[in-house]
């Protein structure tokens, strides 16, 4: 009787196939699963998840009273880099990867140069987004940006698509302003890639004192314009952007290698934001930290983490939602039935305890009963969480009026 060989048993008694290669090509084709996407992870580590809380908590407080972590020159990244562009880049991600990593500060610089976009006939002047910074123009052509750097546009577009993807967020955009009057050209870019979602200064101003992300919200917006390089002839811009950060303050560094070579030659230093500076910054009230080569694994992004102690929230049990304040400082989601002292703070910012414990429903009530108008309330930016720990004394535990009994995951604070 005739026998019938399948193909691989032919290859295999010919030697050309090993039972071994077989083997793995069949295991290879089903564990073929693709990648994981460290951004992703990060977003679902203790970290990721303890900002995303984070900016939560300080949605009703003003912008210059929140700690605000971003990235510097945002747009010079060595994800866009080759020989014709962008050969000192600043960051490691894209725009729209910085944002996903928790950047709510981006920079973008906007040049009217030359470029040779397209065809040789589309060669022109246009806003790319360059690093110049030298200020002088040689022809069409300011001097440092490259023929090739791209497009601003293409950068707003970044920002456009995260925020499409992520509508409750809100950031403060930068644009430091090099662009020899044309504010109509970048308006346009504006009101196309972002129409409807900047909240309008209302004319030539710092950022309000006052100003929160939730009134930017209720609003229907999602960003707060700053524009350098005083207030616009054009009437579209000067009500769109605010001219100046008020109130609010941030710092910066320089890790490009240009910035090593001329802190060489003038015997300064390179300044460089690391991640006890990122926790010492937040402590002494700054409000933003812009970074160099913002990435997820460095450390200096969970150094922005001064709430929630490590593990939490966690929800033990399915029934931990009110916050509390552990000696250490840190946070800990609670059982809102459990009895502790109640965070108490006054019009000026100064914390006190309630003078007898309860449940957390009981907070406003404890509070009200200080003299001096105490509310019950929750610290919702680092300095003022050092601050009320400084005032437990030998409490260890205590309420703040921050939970998720709403929506289990969604923290609210005040």
């Amino acid at each position: 009787m005739k026998k019938t060989l399948h193909f691989s048993q032919l290859l295999a008694s010919s030697g050309l196939l090993s039972a071994g290669l077989l083997m793995s090509a069949a295991a290879s084709a089903m564990s073929s699963t693709p990648p994981s996407d460290p951004i992703v992870d990060f977003q679902n580590s203790w970290a990721g998840k303890a900002l995303a809380h984070q900016r939560s908590l300080d949605m009703k407080s003003p912008l210059a009273d929140n700690n605000i972590l971003g990235s510097h020159n945002s747009y010079n990244s060595e994800v866009y880099s080759d020989p014709t562009r962008y050969l000192d880049p600043q960051q490691k991600h894209s725009i729209y990867d910085q944002m996903r990593i928790g950047a709510r500060f981006v920079e973008l610089d906007a040049h009217w140069t030359a470029h040779t976009h397209g065809w040789p006939w589309e060669w022109g002047t246009d806003l790319l987004l360059c690093h110049s910074g030298i200020g002088t123009e040689w022809g069409d052509l300011h001097v440092g940006c490259s023929l090739t750097d791209r497009f601003v546009k293409d950068g707003v577009q970044e920002v456009a698509n995260f925020l499409n993807d992520n509508p409750e967020e809100v950031i403060i955009l930068y644009f430091e302003d090099h662009t020899d009057g044309h504010h109509q050209e970048l308006l346009n870019i504006l009101n196309d890639k972002l129409g409807g979602k900047i909240y309008a200064s209302g004319g030539c101003k710092s950022i309000p004192s006052t100003l929160t992300k939730t009134q930017v919200r209720a609003a229907g917006k999602q960003i707060v314009l700053w524009k350098d390089g005083g207030c616009s002839g054009n009437a579209g811009m000067a009500n769109l952007a605010y001219t100046g950060l008020g109130q609010v303050d941030r710092i910066w560094e320089d890790r490009t290698s240009v910035g090593a070579i001329g802190a060489f030659f003038t015997g300064g230093s390179v300044n460089r934001i690391e991640a006890a500076d990122v926790v010492q910054a937040f402590k002494n009230g700054g409000n933003i930290v812009n970074l160099d080569d913002l990435t997820y694994n460095d450390g200096r992004m969970a150094a922005g983490v001064w709430s929630w102690d490590n593990g939490e929230p966690n929800n033990y049990n399915g029934n931990q939602d009110c916050a509390v304040q552990w000696g250490n400082g840190r946070w800990d989601d609670a059982n809102c039935d459990s009895r502790y002292f109640f965070a108490c703070e006054d019009a000026n910012g100064n914390w006190a305890l309630s003078n007898w414990s309860g449940v957390w429903t009981e907070g406003a009530s404890a509070c009200s009963q200080l003299s001096g108008g105490y509310h019950f309330s929750a610290p919702t930016n680092s300095k003022a969480n050092d601050a009320l720990k400084a005032v437990k004394g030998g409490v260890s535990h205590v309420w703040l009026n921050a939970s998720d009994r709403a929506t289990e995951g969604k923290w609210v604070a005040n």
